[in-house]
């Protein structure tokens, strides 16, 4: 019996790895590169899937350069919000069931609770907004779809925090690290395994939160990953991560300070409890370290 085929959309990305690894059970996974469908052609990425006619169709790509996005608005919301809308208009065409990727970038981190799927969103920067404008023509255009928040997300390939800190730490460069930036580090397998169980599911629909477990703040991270380091030999004498406020580095895009996401009901839908967040990152550090 053949497998079912999944449309990937970021396939080269952390997540989109992580997906492929997990996908590949179950499913068919059909991967096409930028050049192959380009994610701002949005007739040829719908031309794509009503040719295709996939069962399922998973969303991972993003424009998520945070800070570039508040000078290329256009092109961030052409990717986080237009193409998902096509996607999601093509996949109804041929009865695909959609997943899309969204961030916890949609809040303002201005409250000290974790945000419900249903609480009332406030981005503070163009990257936020436009996805959350692609969460909305998503859930618009297909009622069947879901959208999956995320926060922190971080393994160990592609362009991500840890392995930024394994990277400068492990050369014997001190980090200073904001400690007044607190959310939930998610590992990329966490999130894949998460939409696996999601596909399997197709009475969980709607906004769903997906984190692994716990709350950190950045410096916390990097203590994190010294103490890996530490344990496996690779930190220099003298090698320190010190905790500064956000006033320390000024960037283009104001970024949420308590960005934690209730991720109950998820969980509890998919029958199912995600790791502790330092379970993650300290894998994610141990592939760093062996690709040294």
């Amino acid at each position: 019996m053949s497998k079912p085929e999944a449309l990937l959309l970021g396939g080269s990305g952390q997540l989109g790895t992580a997906l492929r690894a997990q996908l590949a059970a179950a499913w068919t996974v059909i991967a096409p590169s930028e050049t192959d469908v380009p994610l701002t052609d949005t007739q040829s990425l719908q031309q794509y899937i009503r040719q295709r006619r996939p069962a399922a169709v998973v969303n991972a790509a993003a424009f998520t350069r945070v800070d570039d996005a508040e000078s290329q608005s256009e092109l961030s919301y052409a990717i986080n919000a237009a193409a998902p809308r096509a996607l999601a208009e093509a996949s109804a065409d041929v009865g695909a069931r959609v997943i899309h990727v969204s961030t916890d970038y949609v809040f303002d981190g201005l409250g000290t609770m974790p945000y419900a799927p249903e609480a009332p969103t406030h981005p503070l920067n163009v990257y936020g907004a436009s996805k959350l404008a692609g969460e909305v023509a998503v859930l618009e255009a297909n009622r069947g779809a879901v959208v999956v928040r995320t926060a922190w997300l971080h393994s160990g390939v592609g362009i991500n925090f840890v392995g930024t800190a394994v990277r400068l730490l492990s050369a014997g460069r001190s980090m200073n690290v904001v400690d007044d930036q607190v959310g939930t580090p998610t590992r990329a397998s966490t999130l894949a395994e998460a939409i696996v169980r999601m596909l399997e599911r197709p009475q969980v629909t709607g906004i769903q939160h997906v984190t692994d477990a716990g709350v950190a703040s950045w410096y916390d991270v990097a203590c994190c990953v010294l103490d890996v380091l530490r344990e496996e030999g690779r930190a220099p004498a003298g090698t320190l991560v010190q905790p500064v406020d956000s006033s320390a580095f000024p960037r283009p895009a104001a970024r949420p300070k308590v960005s934690i996401l209730d991720t109950y009901p998820t969980r509890a839908a998919l029958a199912w409890t995600p790791p502790h967040w330092r379970d993650g990152v300290i894998a994610s550090a141990r592939e760093w370290i062996r690709a040294l």
